[in-house]
């Protein structure tokens, strides 16, 4: 049966965010009654989701008329328990000390502790998505998934050192955080197969802009005012666009510029979507 809210965007990120938080409480109810769990507990403000740019695609995208909210909002928490797991991991890889203006998790129970609490999101993740999910939307969800880890994985073993090329650095960017985008855009779709297709091309070509301007912040930001360590790309020679001179930032800003229309082209057929997605990357990505 589909359902037809929360209609508002805060309604939408703050119901996905009580299944994250949802997520958090399973976790505590799994442990044994008699342990000391007060200290875990006093870590919740690592495990609640931070700008929410991916449940935000989804709500920009969903259509209540072709797909149940459930099924929305399911695919929303698991993007955002995956790409929190997946900055536990980061911070730990490169031993960066603040984010969301808060000492990192790993600074708090250290790196063991943080990648198995990511770990653990990892796999709430999946349970999360596997309960309102289509087999066909798991199957997305978990190639996707993989698809984010091995281009992490290749960037630090295959590419660290290295001063790749721009098209090379895109496919790392759309490789890294188109994935999760797509996930959700794609979840919009229903059961329109050419829809589903068609968004999840939209969603990593968003993704990827993201990643893009994620770089360029990393390598001009300012830590006091963005609120998490800047710079552990290049301390740790991990090249991106942003680090090639050979462009320049003019550059960059136009890749990032061109990857938003190129989104723009694949819901160009659905008019609907169309205004939607073009309203969200207006309110994302017009400030760079």
């Amino acid at each position: 049966m589909i359902q037809t809210s929360p209609a508002s965007q805060v309604d939408f990120t703050d119901a996905t965010r009580g299944r994250v938080c949802a997520a958090f409480d399973a976790v505590m109810t799994a442990f044994p009654a008699e342990i000391e769990r007060s200290h875990f507990e006093q870590l919740s403000s690592h495990f609640s989701p931070g700008k929410m740019l991916r449940t935000r695609l989804a709500h920009a995208l969903w259509q209540p008329e072709v797909v149940d909210l459930e099924v929305v909002l399911d695919a929303a928490a698991g993007t955002e328990l995956v790409h929190t797991a997946t900055l536990f991991h980061d911070d730990v890889i490169d031993e960066a000390a603040i984010r969301r203006r808060i000492p990192t998790l790993w600074k708090e129970v250290g790196a063991t502790g943080a990648i198995l609490v990511g770990d653990l999101f990892f796999s709430h993740a999946l349970h999360v998505v596997s309960r309102s999910a289509s087999i066909e939307l798991i199957r997305s969800f978990v190639e996707k998934v993989r698809e984010v880890c091995m281009t992490e994985v290749a960037h630090e073993l295959l590419y660290r050192e290295l001063e790749v090329d721009a098209e090379t650095c895109c496919r790392i960017a759309r490789g890294k955080t188109g994935p999760l985008f797509a996930f959700v855009a794609e979840a919009c779709g229903g059961e329109d197969a050419e829809a589903r297709s068609a968004l999840s091309e939209a969603g990593y070509c968003v993704g990827t802009a993201y990643q893009l301007a994620d770089d360029l912040l990393d390598e001009i930001g300012d830590e006091s005012s963005v609120g998490k360590t800047l710079g552990t790309d290049r301390k740790r020679r991990k090249f991106t666009l942003a680090q090639d001179a050979a462009h320049g930032e003019n550059f960059l800003r136009e890749q990032i510029s061109e990857q938003c229309e190129l989104a723009m082209e694949h819901v160009a057929p659905w008019p609907a979507l169309s205004s939607r997605l073009r309203r969200y990357l207006n309110d994302e990505f017009l400030p760079l």
